[in-house]
């Protein structure tokens, strides 16, 4: 029996990972033309019978296409995940207050922020994840959210304990809300594909956006993890190359 050298355990392992992302990728990519279809013919069977069916059918057509709109969003999210393992992200001077003034906010959410100048990474994948922890704390919070986005010291012992490099600089950023919150036994869980705390009907969502934020910060060599606050709300903890 051959004997597997301890140096190409990591090769296979990373010849494995990305045979999956392909195979998730092309099948994300095959259903989502049926997916489409489906909702789009759907559409046009609601308008053209919607003076032909009783309260109770209509309700059963309306369930089926939230259903169809739900699989098409969990598709596309699935493609987007596949896609960030299997591109390659650029390593640009990113000036973050200059991104951070770019995020969409709601006109209700109180939103504050301090953060350091500069951060390296792909600056459009980087957007795309903090706007989603943006639109997660907003969700998960009352009418009125209050959200900081601040910037602190760190330790390298934390660093590493996330994996990284302790010897290489780092920015450590800090996103609270005033929501919900995050119970500890399930900090680790929602990052994982189709994870859900809460009833999709409490909160709507395809439950794959905090995967794809972890994909893209892990992708860019930094890190993000959640922890409760100690009075009401979640905080979300950032690490990002800062040289």
């Amino acid at each position: 029996m051959a004997e597997m050298i301890p140096n190409q355990v990591p090769e296979q392992v990373e010849a494995l990972q990305k045979e999956f992302d392909e195979f998730i990728y092309l099948a994300s990519h095959d259903l989502k033309e049926p997916a489409r279809k489906i909702v789009t013919f759907g559409d046009r069977l609601t308008k053209s019978l919607s003076n032909k069916l009783s309260a109770e059918e209509q309700e059963y057509f309306s369930r089926m296409m939230d259903a169809a709109r739900r699989q098409q969003a969990m598709i596309d999210d699935l493609l987007r995940l596949s896609r960030i393992n299997t591109t390659d992200f650029k390593k640009e001077k990113i000036i973050l207050p200059e991104l951070v003034d770019e995020l969409i906010i709601s006109p209700k959410t109180d939103f504050r922020y301090e953060v350091p100048e500069v951060v390296y990474g792909d600056r459009r994948q980087l957007m795309y994840a903090l706007q989603e922890l943006i639109r997660n704390a907003e969700k998960f919070s009352p009418e009125k959210p209050v959200l900081r986005l601040m910037s602190k010291s760190i330790f390298s012992t934390v660093i590493g304990s996330k994996g990284l490099n302790s010897s290489r600089n780092y920015a450590y950023l800090i996103l609270s809300d005033n929501g919900i919150g995050v119970p500890v036994e399930h900090e680790e869980d929602i990052f994982r594909p189709f994870y859900r705390i809460n009833g999709r009907g409490e909160f709507p969502g395809s439950g794959m956006g905090l995967s794809i934020t972890k994909a893209i910060f892990d992708k860019m060599g930094g890190a993000v993890w959640a922890e409760k606050t100690e009075e009401n709300g979640a905080s979300f903890h950032i690490l990002l190359p800062s040289t």
